[in-house]
């Protein structure tokens, strides 16, 4: 999870919402989420919460994820 709070686009600080999970950046005026890639297949992994636990699947590998052998990056929101 490194440079999550980095603005992928100027490289300033983000401010992360607490209510909402995103992060925005006030000098490009961007929104942008956390998402991961997996390990194999380099594909977007779908992100699982429910009751406190996080799991992640990979829809193309069809198979769960551990969350260290995942990348997180930031996405835009369009």
């Amino acid at each position: 999870m490194d440079n999550l709070n980095i603005c992928p686009v100027c490289g300033n600080e983000l401010i992360k919402n607490s209510s909402t999970g995103k992060y925005h950046c006030e000098t490009c005026d961007k929104t942008f989420t956390k998402a991961a890639l997996c390990d194999k297949c380099k594909k977007e992994v779908e992100i699982l919460a429910a009751c406190g636990s996080t799991q992640f699947f990979c829809n193309h590998c069809n198979e769960l994820k551990s969350k260290k052998s995942i990348e997180f990056f930031l996405k835009e929101e369009v």
